[in-house]
């Protein structure tokens, strides 16, 4: 019973019958509709598709959410159009939309589900590659579950937002890299889904790629993985300049030109950023600081960390430091680099160190899980 317990089958189930224990609860008190926040300010904007029309608003008089988006594309993608803020920003993240899409049948009426259903299913996957991966170096396979249990992914699923499923992608590849045989044509081919699903995911087969042509001088491998990650992703891209005319350009995905200008423009911080500064900024530094100081030598593992701290917190814009629903959210690539650090941590005996920035990133839930869990 004990060798069952420790596995990353074990892990993955457990994150995953909370997650789907959490959805019972919810849609057994409230529409599942709500998690999607459409607003009638968008649904209105246009009268040509009368699938999104059947969407039920949920956001009262407030501009409503990314998720319901998603929602639009999923019940109607080429009828979607005049009902997106920024259309070409919106469709270069087709992946999740268009599966829940499918999956429904393209009913507007169950839309909500099916987005709700690949939220967890991400998580499911991200917990239970994470956990292969660190248990094959040598550490319990139940760290893999710390990033199934990070709130910022939990408001990613419980607001239908892509992260949950584009890291899952992610951390398929990562796997698929890592565990058994290193099948980097598969790896590279996840890589690129998930960069559809979620562009921020593309900074690990980036690194990854460049560590392998630079590092370990497989020049023919690191050109492998960079090309065949970007390339659905350019392709999407080139594809919407033509039908749209835009490449899909948002604040949101502009760096900011200084170190913690996006949080900075933000003063004065009221608790919403307070919040941010322990949770978010706090332990991806620290996360940083231990990684360095226990392994003192340079890894991809730590590479990956650099860059996702760097790119999702240091530089991250002022749009995306608004709350910890954006912030939080967004810095899952920072945990999910630290899990993959922590075997190397963990056998040189800092594991108190390395559960400082954990409990950092755990904080939120005391604010999280009560509106989760609401009547």
């Amino acid at each position: 019973m004990r060798l069952r317990l420790a596995s990353p089958v074990a892990a993955a189930v457990l994150i995953g019958l909370a997650y789907v224990a959490w959805a019972g609860w919810y849609t057994h008190y409230h529409q599942v509709d709500t998690l999607v926040h459409v607003s009638s300010i968008f649904q209105s904007r246009a009268d040509t598709s009368a699938p999104i029309k059947r969407l039920v608003p949920t956001a009262g008089t407030t501009v409503g959410y990314d998720g319901q988006f998603y929602a639009f594309i999923a019940a109607d993608p080429v009828g979607a159009r005049p009902y997106l803020d920024n259309a070409a920003y919106r469709y270069s993240r087709p992946v999740y939309p268009l599966l829940a899409g499918l999956a429904a049948g393209w009913s507007p009426d169950v839309v909500p589900w099916t987005l709700l259903a690949l939220g967890i299913l991400g998580v499911m996957a991200s917990t239970f590659a994470l956990a292969t991966i660190v248990r094959s170096r040598g550490a319990s396979p139940w760290y893999g579950a710390l990033a199934g249990a990070y709130p910022g992914l939990f408001l990613a699923v419980s607001n239908d937002l892509a992260e949950s499923l584009a890291y899952g992608l992610l951390c398929l590849g990562l796997m698929a890299w890592t565990v058994g045989r290193r099948r980097l044509l598969v790896a590279s081919l996840l890589f690129g889904v998930a960069g559809a699903t979620r562009e921020t995911t593309l900074i690990f087969p980036l690194v990854l790629g460049c560590w392998l042509a630079f590092r370990d001088r497989r020049v023919r491998d690191g050109l492998q993985v960079a090309c065949l990650a970007l390339a659905p992703y350019v392709v999407i891209k080139v594809g919407l300049a033509v039908w749209l005319g835009s490449w899909g350009y948002a604040r949101a995905t502009q760096l900011a030109h200084l170190p913690f200008l996006g949080l900075a423009r933000q003063w004065p911080w009221s608790d919403y950023h307070v919040q941010q500064i322990i949770a978010v900024v706090a332990p991806a530094l620290l996360a940083l600081l231990v990684v360095w100081y226990a392994t003192r030598s340079a890894s991809v593992e730590l590479w990956f960390l650099v860059l996702n701290v760097l790119v999702l917190v240091v530089f991250l814009p002022e749009p995306s430091y608004v709350g910890y629903l954006a912030s939080g959210r967004i810095a899952t690539g920072v945990v999910i680099a630290f899990v993959l650090c922590l075997p190397a941590v963990l056998e040189r005996g800092k594991t108190a160190q390395a559960w400082l920035p954990i409990v950092l990133w755990m904080l939120p839930w005391y604010t999280v899980l009560p509106v989760a869990v609401r009547r």
